[in-house]
C-alpha cells in the first residue's frame, strides 16, 4: 500500500521575498550594463582624469557656496531685522558687527556678493573644463569609431545602412558625452548638494526633514516606473532616426535618377512613412518623460505644502524663528530642485545608454578579413595572380564561385566576360582581400594572400571601378588619392598619361579646381580618366578594371580606352567588360557562368567558337551600332 502523498497548498500570492529579489536584480543587472558602458568608455576619460577632477572640485565647490547662500537671508531677518542674538557657532565671524545692526547689514550685503562672485567663477570654470573634456573625449571616440568602420570588412558595409552609420557617429555620440561626461559632474554635485543640505536640515529640525523626505520613494517608484520603457522608447527612436538619415542619403545621392524617372512623389511617401515611425516613436518618448516629469512635479507639491504647513505652526508657536523658517523653505525648495533634476537625469541617462549601446555594438564587431597573427609584409612584386580550388560561399552557404584554377603571369592581361550573376566582381575582389575564399587560396608570386598584411598586399594593387569615385576636393588631390606621398610633378605626369591633362589645364583653376560631390564637376569619361591617373601615380604592378568604359559615349569611351592602354603597359591586368572595343588587345579571355570558368582563350580563338563568348559579343555589337 503506498504512502499518501502531503497535500502542498500553493498561496494566492507571490512571496514578497521573491518579488524584492527579482526587482533588486533587476535592478542590479540594469546598472550593472550601465556601469558595463561606462568601463568600457573610461580610457578615453583616463587621459583627462586631471581636468575632470579639477571640475569635480569647482562643481562641489559651486555646490558648497550654494549651502552658504540662504544663511544670510536667516541673519538678515532673524538677527538684522529682529535684532536676535547670532547663533554661537558664527559669533567669530560676525561677531564684530553685533553691536550695530546697520554694519552687520552691510557686512552680510557685502558676503552676498563675495558668494555670488565665487559662485559664478566656479561654475563658469567648472562647466569650461566639464565641456572640454567631454568634447575632447566624444572626439577620441569619435574618431575611433569612424577608424573602426572603415577597416570593416565588405560584408559588414553590403548589410548595413550609411545613415544608419551616420547617425550612430554624430547624434548618438553626443548623447554619450551626456550621459558619460556631463551627467556624472551634475549628478555629483546634486547629491553633494542634497546630502549637504539634508545634513542641515536635520540638525534644524529632524520631524520636518522626515517629512520633506517623504518625496524620495514616491521619485524612486518613479524612476523604477519609466527608465526602462523610456530607454527602449529612446533605443527605437534612435533607430527610426537612422532609418530616416539612410533614406535621405540614398535618394539626395542619386536625385538625377529619382528626377529622371519621376519618382520624386514615390520617394517622399517613403520618407513620409518613415518620418510618421520616428514621429510616433519620439511622441511616446515624450509623453512617457512628461509623465515622469508631471508626476515628480506633483509629488514635490504635496510634500512642499505639507511640510510648509507644518513649519508655519510652529514659527506661531515659536518652536522655530521667521529666519528659521525661511532658511528651511529655501533648503526645501532647492532640496527638491535636484530630486526634479535627478527626475529628469533618468530620462538623459536612458537616451545617453542607449546611444552607448548602439556605438559599442559596432566597435565590438571584429572585421572578417583582418590580419591574421605572423603576417608578412609583401614586397616589389612581378605580379604573378594564381587562384587555386577556389570556392567562395556568400551568406546562407549560396555558391558564388566554384572550384577555380586559374594563373595570371606577369604582365598578362586578362579580360573576364560572362552573364550578371556570374561572379566576375567576386572574382576580382577576392585578389585585394575584399573576401577571403571559403575554400582554396589566392597567391600573388606564389604567397597566400592571408598570410601577408593587408596594407602592404593593397599597396600593390591599383584599381578603376566601374562607377568612378571622387570625392569633392581638388582634382590634385583625387589623383593623389591613389598615393599620398606622390609630388606634383607625379601627379601632372600620370595626368599627361591618362590624356586628361589638357581637360584639367582648360579648368579655370587647373589641378586646383573643387570637383562637386561626387566629381559632378566633370563627364562622365573625364572622370574616369582622373580615376585611371589615380590608378597610375599608385604605379601598383597589378591592376583591376571593373567595366571602365561602360555607359559611356563612343567619344568619352575612347578617349578612356586610350588612357587603359598607357595603364596597363607592363602591368597585370584583370578587366571585367563586355565591351569589343576593349577586349581587342587583351591577350587572354575568361568566360564565367554560374560560379566556373566554362572557357577561355585569346580573342580571336573564342570568336571561332560557337560559345557564350560569341553570343556576348554579338549583343554587344548590337548595342554600340544601335
Amino acid at each position: 500500500m503506498s504512502r499518501p502523498q502531503p497535500v502542498i497548498l500553493r498561496l494566492p500570492f507571490r512571496s514578497p521575498v521573491k518579488v524584492l529579489r527579482r526587482g533588486w536584480r533587476k535592478w542590479w543587472e540594469r546598472w550593472r550594463a550601465l556601469g558595463n558602458t561606462a568601463i568600457r568608455l573610461a580610457p578615453y576619460l583616463q587621459k583627462r582624469k586631471g581636468k575632470l577632477g579639477l571640475a569635480l572640485i569647482l562643481g562641489l565647490a559651486y555646490t558648497l557656496v550654494g549651502l552658504v547662500e540662504p544663511w544670510t537671508l536667516k541673519l538678515i531677518l532673524d538677527n538684522v531685522l529682529l535684532g536676535h542674538p547670532l547663533p554661537p557657532f558664527l559669533e567669530p565671524v560676525f561677531g564684530r558687527f553685533s553691536g550695530d545692526r546697520i554694519l552687520l547689514l552691510n557686512a552680510l550685503v557685502g558676503v552676498i556678493v563675495v558668494l555670488a562672485i565665487a559662485r559664478a567663477i566656479c561654475y563658469y570654470f567648472q562647466k569650461l573644463l566639464a565641456a572640454r573634456v567631454g568634447q575632447e573625449a566624444t572626439a577620441h571616440l569619435r574618431l575611433d569609431l569612424y577608424r573602426h568602420l572603415q577597416g570593416l570588412s565588405f560584408n559588414f558595409h553590403e548589410r548595413r545602412r550609411t545613415g544608419d552609420m551616420l547617425a550612430r557617429l554624430t547624434s548618438d555620440i553626443r548623447y554619450i558625452r551626456e550621459i558619460f561626461i556631463s551627467l556624472p559632474l551634475s549628478l555629483t554635485s546634486e547629491v553633494a548638494l542634497v546630502l549637504g543640505m539634508l545634513t542641515i536640515m536635520l540638525w534644524m529640525d529632524w520631524q520636518l526633514t522626515l517629512m520633506a523626505m517623504a518625496v524620495l520613494p514616491l521619485i524612486a517608484v518613479l524612476l523604477r516606473t519609466y527608465q526602462i520603457p523610456m530607454k527602449s522608447a529612446i533605443r527605437r527612436q534612435r533607430d527610426r532616426e537612422g532609418d530616416l538619415a539612410t533614406l535621405a542619403s540614398e535618394v539626395l545621392g542619386a536625385i538625377n535618377v529619382v528626377q529622371g524617372f519621376r519618382r520624386e512623389q514615390n520617394e517622399l511617401d517613403r520618407f513620409t512613412v518613415l518620418n510618421k515611425r520616428s514621429l510616433r516613436t519620439g511622441l511616446k518618448t515624450s509623453r512617457l518623460e512628461a509623465k515622469l516629469r508631471g508626476f515628480s512635479e506633483v509629488a514635490v507639491a504635496i510634500v512642499t505644502a505639507l511640510v510648509m504647513a507644518v513649519a508655519a505652526r510652529r514659527v506661531l508657536t515659536g518652536a522655530l524663528s521667521p529666519g528659521d523658517l525661511v532658511l528651511f523653505v529655501t533648503y526645501l525648495r532647492h532640496f527638491n530642485r535636484p530630486l526634479r533634476r535627478v527626475s529628469s537625469m533618468a530620462e538623459r541617462a536612458a537616451r545617453g545608454s542607449a546611444a552607448g549601446d548602439r556605438v559599442l555594438e559596432m566597435l565590438v564587431v571584429e572585421p572578417s578579413v583582418k590580419d591574421l597573427p605572423g603576417a608578412v609584409r609583401c614586397r616589389k612584386v612581378a605580379g604573378q595572380v594564381a587562384f587555386e580550388g577556389v570556392t567562395f560561399r556568400r551568406r546562407g552557404n549560396r555558391i558564388v564561385l566554384s572550384d577555380i584554377d586559374l594563373l595570371i603571369r606577369p604582365g598578362e592581361r586578362v579580360a573576364i566576360v560572362g552573364p550578371t550573376g556570374s561572379g566576375k566582381t567576386t572574382l576580382a575582389s577576392l585578389i585585394p582581400r575584399f573576401h577571403d575564399p571559403s575554400e582554396g587560396r589566392v597567391t600573388l608570386d606564389g604567397q597566400d594572400l592571408r598570410k601577408l598584411t593587408l596594407a602592404s598586399l593593397r599597396d600593390q594593387i591599383a584599381i578603376v571601378f566601374q562607377e568612378p569615385v571622387l570625392f569633392a576636393t581638388t582634382i590634385l588631390e583625387n589623383i593623389g588619392f591613389g598615393r599620398p606621398n606622390a609630388t606634383r610633378e607625379e601627379i601632372e605626369a600620370a595626368a599627361i598619361a591618362a590624356g586628361i591633362a589638357g581637360i584639367i589645364e582648360a579648368l579655370p583653376e587647373g589641378y586646383d579646381t573643387e570637383l562637386g560631390e561626387r566629381g559632378g564637376t566633370l563627364s562622365g569619361g573625364e572622370r574616369q580618366c582622373v580615376a585611371i591617373a589615380r590608378a597610375m601615380v599608385r604605379n601598383a604592378p597589378v591592376v583591376l578594371l571593373d567595366e571602365p568604359t561602360s555607359g559611356l559615349d563612343a567619344r568619352s569611351s575612347s578617349l578612356v580606352i586610350s588612357a587603359l592602354e598607357r595603364l596597363m603597359v607592363g602591368r597585370t591586368v584583370l578587366m571585367i567588360s563586355h565591351q569589343t572595343n576593349t577586349l581587342r588587345n587583351m591577350d587572354r579571355i575568361l568566360v564565367l557562368e554560374e560560379g566556373r570558368i566554362v572557357d577561355e582563350g585569346s580573342p580571336a580563338v573564342l570568336l571561332d567558337r560557337q560559345g557564350l563568348f560569341r553570343t556576348f559579343q554579338r549583343l554587344s555589337q548590337g548595342r554600340e551600332v544601335s
